[in-house]
């Protein structure tokens, strides 16, 4: 038999335990606080080719470390897909691509397709709190709407996950640039890009480097974006969606135009590299020789901006541009 004594003792020994327990599991953090940890980078560029400035790209992102690479279409320009696939292959377990029009050949498509281990040209992915989309430019119109479908209900799915603070979408052909064709995917996929608060969407195709200030879908002129901000490199929370082109892998490169929605250009060799630290995503272009040509922040206030303030944005029109 027990005494009460002893029951005593043993209570007594037991409830400073407990909260001395109590205050360790206080200090550990939890889950959800280790996502609102997020910090990493990815580095990315297009239309590479084989040559000496496709390997000097390479050796430029190494250097920077980063945990993902993206390729934004456009890889190898020969018959084969081996001599680009050979370029990264010491990287390929991190890389993630969106395919070009030069990707599409039989027997180069099947390459991609097996290297990257894809079952479709188009896909998403979670990497800490980002959520990535590749789309493909290059599909027929069944494939497209199969496409379509699929990023509306991948969207819808996103929005719902509270650990997701930035949406990034890549692919090769653009929705603007100044000096090349474009895909006619923008009427279909602004819009919608706006809708779910996309934060930044690139791309390849220009062999340059072009970004957008963040933009609007315009109904009436749609090869007119809506500028809805005019700050150069700082935003918060900004309404528009900003496009970057990184066509600069090592192919070749075609000369700029002027136009009234890009906020920074540059006609040389290089890649992104883009720093996430929580709600704060910093977007810098590298050249060829390791120089910052361009570079902006984007932060966020809350996990979900109010996306029906665009209709009350101040809206800059391109009359008021061309003064």
């Amino acid at each position: 038999m027990v005494s009460l004594t002893n029951n005593y003792i043993q209570v007594a020994f037991a409830t400073p335990v407990l909260i001395f327990l109590a205050f360790l599991f206080h200090l550990v953090p939890t889950g959800a606080e280790e996502t609102d940890e997020a910090e990493f980078n990815f580095v990315a560029a297009g239309d590479w080719g084989c040559g000496h400035e496709a390997l000097h790209t390479l050796s430029i992102m190494k250097r920077m470390e980063p945990e993902l690479y993206l390729g934004l279409g456009d890889y190898s320009y020969q018959l084969s897909a081996d001599c680009w696939l050979d370029i990264v292959k010491s990287v390929s377990n991190s890389f993630k691509i969106a395919l070009g029009n030069h990707d599409t050949l039989k027997q180069k498509l099947q390459a991609y397709i097996d290297e990257f281990k894809l079952e479709n040209q188009y896909y998403s992915f979670n990497y800490h709190n980002v959520h990535f989309i590749a789309l493909s430019t290059e599909l027929n119109k069944n494939q497209e709407k199969e496409q379509l479908k699929f990023v509306k209900n991948d969207l819808l799915e996103t929005k719902a996950n509270k650990n997701t603070d930035w949406i990034i979408v890549f692919f090769h052909k653009p929705f603007y640039s100044s000096n090349s064709d474009i895909t006619n995917m923008r009427k279909n996929y602004h819009p919608l890009f706006e809708d779910f608060g996309v934060d930044l969407v690139i791309q390849g195709h220009s062999h340059n480097y072009q970004r957008t200030y963040p933009l609007l879908y315009n109904e009436a002129r749609n090869s007119q974006p809506i500028i809805a901000d005019k700050e150069q490199s700082q935003y918060e929370d900004p309404l528009g969606i900003i496009f970057v082109i990184a066509g600069t892998g090592g192919e070749s490169l075609q000369p700029l135009h002027k136009e009234p929605f890009l906020a920074s250009s540059y006609g040389g060799f290089g890649c992104m590299n883009v720093e996430v630290k929580n709600k704060s995503m910093t977007v810098e272009y590298y050249s060829d020789t390791n120089d910052i040509v361009d570079k902006f922040i984007i932060t966020k206030k809350s996990h979900s901006s109010n996306l029906d303030e665009k209709n009350e944005v101040q809206r800059i029109g391109y009359d008021e541009l061309e003064k």
